[in-house]
């Protein structure tokens, strides 16, 4: 069996209001950590940025190259990972003000890494988990998992200059008023933030994948509406996506 570099990322932060975690980094010449990049996987194909030409040089990741050399390490990536927001629709300011603090780190990394190895992702459990008077029409639906809920935290997500990925956790499907099932709560979830499958895969750097699973059960959990379940599809869409990418053909994958 070919072995598999697989790195397991634990990064939640259980904060009840915005959880901005300051960015990993990484390098392919040292122990640090860094995340991101405009190339994505899907459904395990790989889509690479396109290489440009400058006078006979070869620009890697949109950098120009220099005398024949890359003026960016192409493994190098930059990505800030936020925590659990629990987005709060009357607190909205709040929110503002932590954007500002991660969008003058995200400026800082696309002067070090390019802009095409930055990205943002985050970690679900996007919206408050009680009442936020959102819904004249019902004053006792929990904020978290609606439409309003989802609508709003695309939109801040994607305010941050880069390209975002997101993974759903238990609260994202949480908006048992609007929906009746976990699966059409899913479908809104995947549809307002524009994802055609709950995974994500991103090729963030040179043979570097950045990998998300996504929580796709919530009303009908087996003991708790707390566990956060990744489904068989899910599971075998990873398996195969590991063996396609062997740690001896040079890959690193991130999860």
């Amino acid at each position: 069996m070919s072995t598999l570099a697989v790195v397991l990322l634990s990064l939640l932060a259980a904060t009840p209001s915005a959880a901005f975690v300051q960015p990993a980094l990484f390098s392919s010449t040292s122990a640090t950590v860094r995340f991101a990049s405009k190339k994505e996987v899907t459904n395990g194909e790989v889509t690479r940025t396109k290489k440009k030409d400058t006078n006979g040089e070869v620009a890697v990741n949109g950098n120009a190259a220099t005398n024949g050399e890359s003026s960016k390490d192409p493994y190098s990536f930059i990505v800030p990972i936020l925590g659990d927001l629990h987005i709060d629709p009357r607190k909205m300011e709040d929110y503002s003000i932590g954007r500002e603090h991660v969008k003058s780190i995200i400026k800082d990394a696309k002067s070090k890494v390019g802009n095409d190895n930055v990205a943002l992702v985050s970690l679900g459990d996007l919206g408050e988990s009680k009442n936020c008077d959102h819904n004249p029409d019902n004053p006792f639906e929990l904020f978290a998992g609606t439409s309003k809920c989802h609508t709003i935290a695309a939109d801040f997500l994607g305010s941050f200059d880069v390209p975002y990925e997101v993974i759903g956790g238990n609260h994202d499907l949480e908006g048992i008023d609007e929906f009746d099932s976990d699966a059409r709560n899913l479908r809104n979830f995947l549809k307002c933030h524009d994802k055609e499958t709950p995974q994500f895969c991103r090729e963030i750097a040179e043979k570097t994948l950045l990998v998300g699973l996504c929580s796709t059960i919530f009303r009908e959990a087996t003991y708790t509406s707390h566990e956060v379940i990744i489904d068989d599809e899910q599971i075998r869409w990873f398996e195969d996506l590991l063996k396609s990418r062997p740690a001896e053909d040079g890959w690193k994958i991130f999860v």
